[in-house]
């Protein structure tokens, strides 16, 4: 029983003691005789009511101007002790009777504020260099081209780089505590970490190399990775994590098929027609008496069999044209760089232009060499034509990228096109011949007419990209994510029960989602849904999900009001049935949160079974947090909590703004509950009795849908 209740009871008991005092005084004779009281009505009941309105009053203004500000204050307070990370300010209730204590504990806050901001402010200042070298670790990370993923001895990821997502095409996959053997193979990973294991144990302080390189596949077996592990080691010499390097070789094996077929065609195929060249000109030459109907027979084999490897000949040409370049070392370049780089080469011509139109599309090759050898061309052209201005554009072919170099103007006769191309690249190149890079490249330049007002054009088939022309927007990676944490590196070992799982070693994801409307069982379906994922208290803004989903029915204007999604931005995106896998996957076995969860539970455990998956996860609700922390009576709205903790949001009413939002509350109540002796997830779960309550509240959405009445979040 709380004070409030407890000070009520007596105010109460004052009116049963002032109607007891009255039945005793109308009652004195036949109290004084030893009899029962006759008059229980009538004058006690009258007066003992009039002392009750008094006594109401009191209570009244005492519950008015004492507890409820004290209890505003209180809750004010607790919100500020609880959350190291919490800005509350303890706000002065207008009307109150409590003298100058709210201004002493305004004032009181004030200083806590203002003293936790100075700790703050030296914590920053402390860190400053921590926080450089981890942004020159970031610049590191992001500049290589092999995927780096370092994982601790669980085989959860504590590190990873931008290029290990492109490589391994699963963004929702990976992230920090994710199974590295969802994105990759594990029988290569742990047959390499055995020979490492066992190298280190047998050379222990020789210093000897804890590397081993290792092929794999990602987890759909697509594609062929060339893997090193290296063996990070504790200060006892226990290995502690490894470090895994990863390059997609897949378009080198491809290569390397056709070298094989070369080699067979030369060594096995080949073979057989030029010994019968070879067999056929001897005899010849050994009987040049030959009759005539003889030699015809022989010539006739002469001319067949050099036909006939003519024509193989020409056919591993066109396999391997351009492919000398394989083995020479390239990169992915975007056109409008060449094209810069071109022009300020250039500038020793004032009265030439070179102007890019069209779509930048992206090419591979040595950039050096290429600005180089488009730089003489573009001369050769200047001299040839008489032309100022000249138009670059890039196309995309079959299986090249076309880079047209057009003018005003006849083309370039291929007699003058072969002098071009026996020229020197000048001593940058060690005085290659444009032939010779184009080679390296692959290039069969030519020129010809455009058609377009007596333009002319010359065209460089350059070399495909290895990455994808247009990434889709929702799959673009953002630029500086959070995308490591060495503290996992401690994480506990052997997978002890979740419920004796300490609040800050929980993987959570918290997750948010917009429908067409709030009736799950009435038809309504997920337009949108997001989350973000929450590691050691930290919200990883860089491991994001966000899609938006086609719901397969029109979207009510009613909805679009609240959330803004129209039916022309979910035109065309993938259905429920391929997104939720999706989620699935970047959930993993993390906890999931949400603000009133069992509204949005409802919703994606009605399409688990269409959609072949299960989220068996456990769930926690910030609404019930928010009511453990504070007292019922408190408003826990999303809106009202994010307000009261003073919690920035970008983005309100859209699945990711929500779920960061949520985030950083959720982040806010754990703190808060650790401060109230609530240390692993399973006392939290008991205390609140969560899932009893999560399961009330869907049925009670249920029950409301079934009725006809509206289900809110």
């Amino acid at each position: 029983m709380d004070k409030r209740t407890l000070i009520a009871l007596l105010f109460a008991c004052l009116v049963v003691f002032a109607y007891a005092a009255l039945v005793t005084v109308f009652n004195w004779e036949a109290v004084g005789q030893g009899q029962f009281p006759r008059v229980w009505l009538g004058p006690p009941l009258v007066g003992a009511l009039a002392f009750a309105v008094p006594v109401y009053l009191v209570w009244f203004m005492v519950r008015r101007l004492v507890f409820r500000p004290a209890r505003r204050i209180s809750r004010d307070v607790r919100a500020l002790l609880e959350s190291r990370n919490a800005d509350t300010e303890v706000a002065t209730p207008p009307h109150h009777a409590l003298g100058d204590l709210p201004e002493s504990v305004r004032s009181l806050a004030l200083s806590l504020r203002s003293s936790r901001r100075e700790v703050r402010s030296a914590m920053a200042t402390a860190t400053a260099q921590i926080n450089e070298q981890k942004s020159w670790l970031e610049v590191i990370l992001q500049g290589l081209t092999e995927g780096v993923l370092v994982c601790n001895r669980n085989h959860q990821m504590l590190l990873y780089n931008q290029s290990a997502v492109s490589i391994l095409e699963t963004p929702e996959a990976v992230g920090l505590g994710r199974p590295l053997f969802q994105v990759i193979s594990r029988a290569p990973v742990m047959h390499t970490l055995d020979r490492l294991e066992w190298r280190r144990r047998d050379a222990e302080g020789s210093g000897e190399d804890l590397s081993a390189s290792f092929v794999c596949t990602d987890v759909s077996a697509t594609r062929m990775l060339q893997g090193r592990m290296s063996l990070i080691l504790d200060p006892d010499g226990n290995t502690s994590a490894y470090l895994i390097t990863l390059v997609d070789i897949s378009s080198e094996l491809e290569m390397m098929t056709q070298v094989d077929a070369v080699r067979r065609a030369l060594t096995v195929d080949l073979r057989g027609g030029v010994a019968n060249l070879r067999a056929a000109a001897e005899t010849i030459e050994a009987h040049p008496e030959m009759p005539d109907e003889k030699r015809r027979q022989f010539d006739h084999v002469l001319r067949t069999e050099s036909e006939e490897l003519s024509l193989h000949l020409e056919a591993l040409a066109d396999v391997f044209r351009g492919h000398a370049l394989g083995r020479y070392p390239m990169s992915d370049l975007l056109s409008t760089d060449l094209v810069n780089c071109v022009a300020r080469r250039l500038e020793d011509l004032p009265e030439v232009k070179l102007v890019a139109v069209g779509q930048p599309l992206w090419i591979q090759g040595d950039s050096l060499s290429l600005v180089q050898v488009i730089d003489r061309l573009l001369r050769h052209l200047v001299r040839f034509s008489r032309a100022n201005t000249f138009y670059v554009e890039t196309l995309l072919g079959d299986r090249r990228v076309y880079m047209d170099f057009s003018w005003e103007g006849p083309p370039v006769p291929a007699s003058a096109l072969d002098n071009w191309l026996d020229s020197s690249c000048g001593e940058e190149l060690a005085h290659q011949s444009i032939r010779e890079v184009l080679e390296r490249h692959g290039i069969e330049l030519w020129s010809q007419e455009c058609g377009r007002n007596g333009e002319s054009l010359l065209r460089l088939p350059m070399i495909a990209p290895k990455r994808p022309q247009f990434l889709p927007e929702g799959d673009r990676l953002p630029p500086r994510p959070e995308f490591y944490d060495f503290g996992l590196m401690r994480e506990h070992e052997g997978d002890p029960e979740l419920a004796a799982t300490p609040l800050d070693e929980l993987t959570f994801v918290v997750f948010d989602c917009e429908m067409t409307g709030l009736d799950p069982m009435g038809g309504d379906e997920i337009i949108s849904i997001a989350g973000v994922r929450v590691v050691k208290g930290r919200v990883l803004s860089g491991e994001t999900f966000e899609r938006l989903i086609h719901p397969g029915r029109p979207i009510p204007p009613a909805s679009i009001r609240f959330h803004g999604i129209t039916d022309e931005q979910v035109e065309g995106k993938p259905p429920i049935t391929e997104v939720l896998p999706q989620f699935k996957t970047f959930v993993g076995e993390a906890v999931m949160v949400a603000h009133n969860a069992a509204f949005d539970m409802k919703f994606i455990s009605l399409k688990e079974k269409r959609c072949g998956v299960s989220f068996d996860n456990p769930v926690l609700d910030t609404l019930l947090l928010s009511v453990m922390v504070e007292d019922e009576d408190e408003d826990h709205s999303l809106d009202a909590l994010i307000e009261r903790y003073g919690i920035q949001i970008t983005g309100r009413h859209t699945a990711l703004g929500d779920a960061i939002a949520t985030a950083h509350l959720l982040v806010t109540l754990v703190e808060r509950l650790q401060s109230q002796g609530f240390k692993t997830f399973g006392e939290v779960m008991r205390s609140s009795n969560m899932a009893a309550q999560l399961r009330q509240r869907e049925r009670s959405i249920t029950h409301q849908n079934s009725s006809g009445s509206a289900a809110g979040a």
